[in-house]
């Protein structure tokens, strides 16, 4: 029997206990790689995101944290004139479900790496894949898949088509959805079409490894993402090299979520027998500028509730 109702959950005795022992060995592994726990408040004010769960507070309304990044984002560049390079954080956040039965407060685990110099970007990307490799182990699974994909992949031509930010939303929405017949409709009398629905071919082509890139390679936008694609191709060599039993590295040049906040490589974290990523992450270079600071950033969150729903499943199997 699950031990949580929908929305907020309330976790019994053994849920608890493997809980706490997740984030114990999930921070202790961010800890031994220089990451340094900041809590930030739980209640956010000014809130403008439609998912958060407001209040409020007198005459002002708030929000409880709905998210650690921009949380976290929040209280750095209010303190801090350099960031610290590298923060871990651990707790829920509380979010509108989508379905009825979806949980109201999300437990996480997670890290930042921030930098202040753009030559360092692709050395951060790499130590965060290689700190995701090793969560699987840590937490007693096997025969889980990373997939490594890149935002870029399909913003860069989108923006060289002049394609307009709320049409680009939506094409990345459907796109995600494997739905080129919708992606076909929404640029009906587009100059760009053809171009951008076959390139939209190639990247839902499906995980090909190296193979994806050459496709990608000779396809209409070859050129203009070639950087891309080699930082791409260098990324999977690296991690290939160093991949840990029980863990199989995919390239995903079609995961497409997240393309208003995602900027290059993304990670996404997926465990056998979940309906949600245990994982996700990426790079997201533009948060910081929007605050005022010209700092360059990139996480990871485990998501601790998918763990314990997975766990049901299989007490109810």
């Amino acid at each position: 029997m699950p031990t949580h109702t929908p929305s907020f959950p309330d976790l019994l005795f053994g849920d608890a206990a493997r809980l706490r022992r997740w984030e114990t060995l999930l921070m202790a592994h961010l800890d031994r790689a220089g990451y340094r726990e900041l809590h930030p408040s739980l209640v956010m004010r000014n809130p403008a995101n439609p998912s958060t769960v407001r209040f409020f507070d007198g005459d002002q309304l708030v929000a409880l944290r709905w998210d650690f990044t921009e949380a976290l984002a929040r209280t750095l560049v209010r303190r801090f004139q350099d960031p610290p390079p590298r923060l871990s954080y651990a707790g829920p956040v509380f979010r509108r479900p989508t379905n009825f039965w979806d949980p109201v407060e999300r437990f996480e685990v997670g890290c930042e790496n921030i930098q202040t110099d753009r030559d360092q970007r692709l050395e951060a990307d790499r130590e965060l894949a290689g700190l995701l490799m090793a969560v699987p182990a840590l937490l007693g699974l096997e025969g889980c898949l990373l997939h490594i994909g890149h935002a870029a992949l399909l913003r860069r031509p989108l923006e060289a088509e002049q394609v307009p930010a709320e049409l680009a939303l939506e094409l990345a929405r459907v796109l995600d959805r494997r739905a080129i017949h919708r992606a076909a409709d929404l640029l009906a009398g587009h100059p760009a079409k053809d171009r951008l629905l076959a390139h939209a071919e190639i990247l839902l082509s499906g995980p090909n490894g190296a193979g994806s890139l050459d496709d990608l390679a000779r396809g209409p936008y070859g050129a203009l993402l070639e950087a891309e694609a080699g930082q791409l191709r260098r990324v999977l060599e690296r991690l290939s090299a160093h991949l840990p039993p029980g863990l199989t590295l995919r390239l995903d040049m079609g995961d497409l979520r997240g393309l208003s906040f995602y900027t290059g490589p993304t990670l996404r974290l997926w465990a056998p027998g979940a309906q949600r990523e245990l994982a996700a992450g990426g790079r997201y270079d533009g948060l910081f500028p929007e605050m005022g600071r010209p700092w360059y950033a990139a996480g990871f969150c485990v998501r601790l509730t998918t763990l314990l729903e997975l766990g049901d499943a299989k007490e109810d199997a």
